[in-house]
């Protein structure tokens, strides 16, 4: 078996799966580079449901992340998502959507720190490492240029380096200049605002029970619907729940927030928060009422591409298909793309005179199934907004609606989300490997 030298640009969720996952191939040798100078991650809460519950089983990583979710996994359905009308005075529960293992939620420091911890004694962590560039011969090693002047060499470069991808950049430019991708493609501006931005803060249980007694997301997840605007409420530990309070502009979907990504995300007053969702319900004031110090995030995704991967080249997670949170799947993705590349890299086929096979079946296999959860994704988010083509469908024109096409919507959503505990990754894991049998 050959020994393959693999670098990965990027220390955020899918690198270091990635890295994990790669941990049991003693031929294989990772040096994973990291821009920071430490390992951390921004944000708060993170999902994960029962498909990608049962890859982190597999990865070894399962008992560790069940106990940070507060829970063992249940095979039978439970209650995911309570589903409510909130934008007006009065509210109205209309769906309860249930699913097979529940769903995970952690706080994204403590599902790092978790996945640190499994790192193979075969990586090598490189920190205060910033790709520049980077030259990919037709034979012999890539070359990796970082901003600091130094330079290191690999068999294979996997871009997970998020949404502003520099991997992303290069790849694109390359395959323009080949003649294997439009120019159009490779110089569109990418990453784009997705014309939402979402609120988030960490509130006090305590708090919550102090302000409105018994109030429902202490004891349950629930995302409150309405015209332009939606909230997505759960708990990340014993004491804390994770806010997230979206607000749209449909019209500016494909447009830049900003130029300059350091606008992306902002500390605001309580006010501005406030003020975006004056006339909604009382139970749903309350829960901003407790969000002291909340941050607005630009939702930025990345359009669907054409390739993930060119040459002894790759990219996973937000650097191939940065999407919208809205069916709570972004990280699944990330962790599924590390999930099948590294099935692929691990098989006695892959040699270094098939590493370009073996990264363009990673490609056929991954692309088309990220790129269809891309665009559902993008349609739950309209749906919760009473916005899009399926609202059109039931006859509404406007956010007053009946309790049959509330029910509807709600029975839609849950459809759209049911592959994430109904399906499994190892059968397109299966898939990608047989594959490799024409090699």
């Amino acid at each position: 078996m050959s020994n393959i030298r693999v670098a990965v640009i990027g220390a955020g969720i899918g690198g270091l799966t990635f890295c994990v996952a790669l941990g049991k191939q003693s031929n294989i040798k990772v040096d994973i580079y990291e821009a920071a100078r430490e390992f951390g991650e921004v944000g708060a809460g993170i999902a994960m449901w029962y498909r990608t519950q049962q890859i982190m089983k597999k990865l070894g990583l399962h008992d560790d992340l069940e106990a940070l979710a507060g829970g063992a996994e249940k095979d039978a359905a439970e209650l995911a998502f309570h589903f409510r009308k909130g934008d007006q005075p009065e509210g109205l529960s209309f769906y309860d959507m249930n699913s097979k293992g529940g769903l995970w939620t952690f706080h994204r420091a403590s599902f790092q720190k978790a996945i640190i911890s499994h790192l193979p004694p075969t990586c090598t962590s490189h920190f205060g490492k910033r790709l520049v560039s980077y030259d990919d011969p037709a034979s012999g090693p890539i070359t990796l240029h970082f901003k600091d002047g130094t330079t290191a060499e690999c068999d294979v470069l996997v871009g997970a380096d998020g949404i502003k991808s520099t991997v992303r950049a290069i790849m694109y430019s390359n395959l323009a200049k080949e003649g294997k991708v439009t120019q159009e493609e490779a110089s569109e501006p990418n990453p784009v605002w997705s014309g939402t931005v979402a609120y988030r803060g960490l509130i006090s249980k305590e708090r919550l029970e102090a302000k409105i007694p018994g109030h429902r997301a202490l004891t349950r997840d629930v995302l409150y619907w309405g015209k332009n605007k939606h909230l997505i409420i759960f708990p990340i530990n014993n004491t804390q729940i994770n806010v997230v309070a979206f607000c749209s502009e449909p019209s500016k979907e494909g447009t830049q927030y900003s130029e300059d990504s350091r606008d992306w995300v902002a500390d605001v007053p309580k006010d501005e928060l406030l003020q975006q969702y004056e006339g909604w319900e009382p139970e749903v004031m309350a829960l901003l009422e407790c969000v002291d110090k909340p941050s607005r995030w630009a939702i930025n995704v990345v359009r669907p591409r054409s390739k993930y991967a060119s040459g002894h080249v790759a990219i996973l997670g937000d650097s191939a298909h940065a999407m919208t949170p809205h069916l709570g799947s972004g990280a699944g993705q990330a962790i599924e793309d590390a999930y099948i590349l590294t099935a692929l890299l691990a098989s006695p086929k892959c040699t270094p005179a098939s590493l370009s096979r073996v990264l363009q079946i990673y490609d056929e296999v991954r692309r088309p199934k990220a790129t269809n959860v891309w665009h559902m994704s993008r349609k739950n988010g309209s749906m919760y907004e009473f916005a899009g083509p399926v609202c059109e469908e039931f006859g509404q024109h406007d956010h007053n609606f009946s309790n049959e096409a509330l029910k509807k919507l709600g029975e839609v959503a849950a459809e759209n989300h049911a592959w994430t505990w109904n399906t499994s990754a190892e059968e397109d894991r299966e898939h990608a490997v047989s594959m490799l049998s024409e090699l």
